[in-house]
């Protein structure tokens, strides 16, 4: 389940009025640790108040002077990523407004998303763990684009934790996650996350022959690497591709997304019987849905 930004939500602020006393405000702030204001004008959202519009302010001025416009109103139901490329574009914005049935029940500053994000990024690697493929494959998906799935697994690397020890497995992981974002670069068509134990992920908006390019030069790169002790270590990738047909319900979506991810990951199991360690998926047909 991809989280959403209610499920993050501080809901200790204070609605008041636009015409009130700074004063009025100040002493929760101070005394009561509140550190949202929400200002209406009589039953219209105006704007907002902050511990950076309360510094300095004087208590003798009225909230309409110091409050700022520098906000963004969010459903609940929004999805924690999208609310990072919100504040990834607006460098300014410091708080979003979390509302339901049009009634603001919540706020999310940037230190608390910051937070949170911290939560999905595995500690070993510092990739962002699975569910960041499965939002930007799902928000791809309803976009009508074509993504493709690359999946990586490590070949015999329980093996390799039993004979060499786990400490010099942890060190190939993190040294598989460099190698990976060498590869990649700073290309903004291409995400990626370690998956899950020795498994890694890339969701891509590129063309499959570009992918299976990247697929074979990250092998390569992998199996000419230098790791711990010398041990050698190789890779199998599966591929899987979504052609863009037409939009879907949101719940055929997300189960279209696990099979995509799943039809990628049976492939790299494929793979492994074979000299080239690359198998990619000759149909996405199995995975998508009989329209109706």
């Amino acid at each position: 389940m991809i989280q959403n930004v209610l499920g993050i939500a501080d809901k200790n602020f204070v609605k008041v009025n636009i015409f009130s006393g700074v004063n009025s405000i100040q002493h929760h702030f101070y005394e009561n640790d509140i550190v949202c204001f929400v200002v209406y004008d009589s039953d219209e959202l105006a704007g907002i108040i902050t511990e950076k519009e309360l510094i300095g302010a004087h208590p003798n001025r009225i909230i309409a002077d110091v409050m700022s416009d520098k906000y963004v109103c969010l459903n609940g139901d929004t999805y924690i990523w999208e609310l990072m490329e919100i504040f990834n574009t607006d460098r300014e914005l410091e708080v979003v407004l979390i509302k339901e049935k049009n009634v603001i029940v919540g706020f999310i500053t940037r230190i608390v998303l910051k937070i949170e994000l911290g939560k999905h990024i595995d500690l070993l690697t510092g990739l962002y763990k699975n569910d960041y493929i499965f939002y930007y494959a799902y928000k791809f998906i309803m976009e009508s684009k074509e993504v493709s799935i690359i999946f990586m697994d490590l070949d015999n690397f329980g093996f390799i934790n039993k004979k060499y020890g786990h400490i010099n497995g942890d060190k190939i992981l993190k040294s598989i996650a460099c190698i990976i974002k060498e590869n990649i670069g700073l290309d903004e068509d291409i995400y990626l996350c370690r998956y899950a134990g020795d498994e890694f992920a890339m969701l891509t908006l590129k063309p499959l022959n570009e992918n299976k390019i990247l697929s074979e030069r990250l092998i390569e790169s992998i199996k000419s690497g230098s790791f711990p002790d010398e041990i050698p270590v190789s890779i199998s990738i599966g591929m899987a591709e979504y052609r863009a047909d037409n939009l879907h319900e949101e719940r055929d979506v997300f189960e279209l997304v696990n099979k995509l991810v799943n039809s990628a990951s049976l492939a790299s199991t494929k793979a492994k019987s074979m000299s080239s360690h690359l198998f990619v998926a000759e149909s996405m047909d199995d995975i998508c849905f009989n329209e109706k």
